[in-house]
């Protein structure tokens, strides 16, 4: 027969084996997210960057809500056209063709525009996409312009609301291409593609982390990991309204 001391040690074993496997389910799932950390040994620009309109006649009239992203804005960051970059619009990448991503609002224009600047501010690359539907998520890669290490680029996504030049609301970020560091390729070369990501967003490598995750979530569209995954790595800056949007391929 059981003492009660008997019974208040298995008691307390129980206990502290349901304390035990929450504790480890919790590391899983803190594991598996994948949240953005700002890169500290590479400062943000000292571009000014923001948004606005490029003109006063060439507006879609059903657009006059959309505005370019406005962080102090965020009951509204829906209707805001959006570079996805973290909330001081500064991305870094190590690829030479980096995917550029934005949110484009509910609209009835009839393309979205994505310009790319040099540390000049001439334009030296552009590619226009033809919009379908709308809300969503759009991207490009700018194929034949490789970026150089170390220069700081600006980009511009607008909406085009007519053939032509893009008159209506436009928005913008900077990127700058760095070497990565020996540390960060050691940890990249056996790491599974989600691992990826997630040693992405741990070193502020911006667009590698959300470009490798996006293709994993249009490859795996009904996995709820990479769902979750996705809206984790746009909450960490701040866009979190807007993480649910679907992705066009």
């Amino acid at each position: 027969m059981f003492s009660k001391y008997s019974y208040r040690y298995f008691t307390f074993l129980a206990i502290a084996t349901i304390c035990e496997i929450g504790i480890f389910s919790a590391f899983l799932s803190g594991a598996s997210a994948q949240t953005f950390e700002p890169p500290t040994s590479n400062p943000a620009p000292t571009s000014t960057i923001g948004g606005g309109r490029r003109g006063s006649d060439g507006q879609c009239l059903k657009d006059r809500t959309i505005q370019p992203r406005n962080d102090k804005n965020k009951k509204l960051l829906e209707q805001q056209l959006i570079p996805l970059l973290p909330p001081n619009k500064f991305g870094l990448t190590v690829s030479s063709n980096p995917t550029f991503f934005a949110y484009v609002p509910k609209t009835s224009a009839i393309a979205v525009e994505f310009t790319l600047e040099n540390h000049q501010g001439k334009g030296i690359a552009r590619k226009r996409l033809s919009l379908t539907s709308t809300p969503q998520i759009v991207n490009v890669q700018f194929e034949k312009t490789p970026l150089e290490i170390g220069k700081d680029y600006k980009w511009l996504i607008s909406v085009v609301c007519e053939t032509g030049d893009p008159e209506d609301a436009f928005s913008e970020g900077i990127i700058r291409r760095i070497q990565p560091e020996t540390t960060l390729l050691r940890k990249l070369e056996k790491a599974s593609a989600l691992e990826r990501v997630n040693i992405y967003a741990k070193f502020g490598i911006w667009h590698e982390a959300i470009a490798d995750l996006a293709n994993l979530r249009l490859s795996q569209p009904n996995n709820t990991d990479l769902k979750a995954s996705w809206q984790t790595l746009l909450k960490s800056s701040s866009l979190e309204p807007i993480a649910n949007v679907s992705l066009k391929n």
